[in-house]
């Protein structure tokens, strides 16, 4: 732009056509991003639209001092526009430095401190419907890795992160809970059809084969699953979980294990 005033050149659509937003480098960026979910989407509006009133303000300021009848108000406005726009841009880091530093960036899914923040407002929020929490460890999963190393290792828990989270209902969220265990939490009407979601599970994941650059692995998955009572700490379900999880690894792996509010438990 500022060459353009010094050489008195208002040629460049870029800058002086009334649709220049779109023509720049960073318009053409906002024009080919792909869908964005409900909290993304206000953060790019608010960008979008700065940027369009700073291209605005800007053609307006370079026309008028290559015409020379510039005034102290188009610098005002364009100077408004750049910091409405940087403010924008800022907004928006913001926003994707806390995204990430939420996400396992492993395997892209929501972590430990996600769930750790929103579990007593999905426990609150879960009616008419019951809150129950699935954890799943992969079986010998230390044998993977010491088998086909580390980086088949991660390929395993990707793909596995992906398989989880296309499987489960819009309305339920899978998390990374930590090495080699991840945390679905299910949304049922009674304990049979959680104990069905968790067998569903289960069986899912030992049909589908993990296809890596050397081949295939055919893995298998122990979950435990609870009910979360009213008013519940989120460590206190877990630890159930935990405690039928366990003792489906005790009793042969490759199965699904629900505690009841009695602390029974059973394989399902």
């Amino acid at each position: 732009m500022f060459h353009s005033v010094v050489a008195r050149d208002a040629s460049k659509p870029e800058i002086t056509d009334n649709h220049s937003y779109g023509l720049c480098q960073f318009g053409r960026w906002i024009d080919h991003l792909g869908p964005l979910d409900n909290d993304e989407l206000p953060y790019v509006r608010l960008m979008d639209s700065a940027h369009q009133h700073m291209h605005n303000c800007g053609r307006e300021l370079m026309l008028a001092i290559v015409e020379n009848h510039w005034q102290d108000a188009h610098f005002d406005a364009f100077q408004e526009g750049l910091l409405s726009f940087t403010a924008a841009l800022t907004d928006y880091k913001i926003y994707l430095l806390t995204i990430r530093s939420n996400m396992d960036v492993l395997t892209g899914l929501p972590g430990r401190r996600v769930l750790d923040e929103s579990f007593d407002h999905q426990l609150r929020n879960a009616e008419p419907l019951n809150l129950y929490l699935m954890l799943l460890d992969i079986d010998r999963f230390k044998l993977v890795n010491d088998t086909y190393g580390h980086l088949i290792g991660d390929v395993v828990l990707r793909t596995l992160a992906t398989y989880l989270a296309s499987w489960t209902r819009d309305y339920e969220t899978v998390y990374r809970y930590g090495g080699e265990e991840f945390i679905i939490i299910v949304k049922a009407a009674n304990d049979e059809e959680a104990c069905r979601a968790g067998v569903r599970i289960c069986q899912l994941v030992d049909n589908h084969a993990i296809t890596h650059s050397e081949g295939h692995i055919n893995i298998t998955v122990t979950a435990g699953v609870s009910r979360a009572f009213p008013e519940e700490p989120l460590d206190v379900v877990i630890g159930r979980a935990d405690r039928a999880m366990y003792e489906g690894k005790q009793t042969g792996r490759n199965r699904c294990m629900f505690i009841d509010e009695q602390n029974v438990i059973n394989r399902v």
